[in-house]
């Protein structure tokens, strides 16, 4: 039972501390919008890692301690069950390797998610570029650009996180910036108009 509660702790805290990026993305599949919940736990992400990777150890040291002789006589559940602590580290390197993939995701997320610029792009009428502020990771901003590309008019959008910029091209040559700005909105992030 300890054991289990261990790995159970271990996966809720890695995907907690990628709850920045995974959790916009998640409620997004599920039309709910970010609702801001990552960028509420953003700050919180480093203590998340921490916490998995100490249930994480305990996890390990519970797998693969000896087990002294005495514990174990003969007629018990340990004598008559090798194969339960097997499975016990296959859930456990299993758990390990779904715990590195969810904190990890901010770094690699980005690039699984970007569309591929295959399709040919007519000239825009006019290129709008917003400040974005509360991105976290260049997953954040892959995000922001699909709500983008969803507005009615809208040729294509790219995404700056290192510069928290975004380029909007248009087939209007009047832009309403309001409703770009609430698209970024509707992805849980804010927008003002850049400044020239």
């Amino acid at each position: 039972m300890k054991d289990r509660s261990v790995l159970a702790g271990s996966l809720l805290a890695g995907l907690l501390a990628s709850a920045c990026c995974i959790g916009p993305l998640v409620l997004g599949v599920l039309g709910l919008g970010s609702l801001g919940l990552g960028a509420a736990l953003e700050p919180y992400r480093p203590w998340f890692l921490g916490v998995t990777a100490v249930f994480l150890a305990i996890g390990f040291y519970l797998a693969y301690r000896p087990r002294p002789e005495a514990s174990c006589a003969p007629g018990e559940a340990c004598a008559t069950r090798p194969a339960g602590r097997r499975n016990q580290r296959l859930i456990l390197w299993i758990v390990t390797a779904l715990t590195i993939g969810v904190a990890t995701y901010p770094n690699w997320g980005a690039a699984i998610s970007r569309p591929s610029a295959a399709n040919a792009v007519a000239v825009p009428a006019s290129v709008v570029t917003l400040d974005v502020t509360g991105m976290s990771c260049s997953a954040c901003a892959v995000s922001i650009e699909k709500e983008l590309r969803a507005v009615p008019g809208v040729s294509d959008a790219q995404v700056d996180f290192e510069k928290a910029k975004a380029t909007v091209q248009l087939n209007s040559s009047h832009p309403d910036l309001q409703i770009l700005v609430a698209a970024v909105e509707k992805a849980g992030y804010h927008a003002t108009p850049a400044t020239q």
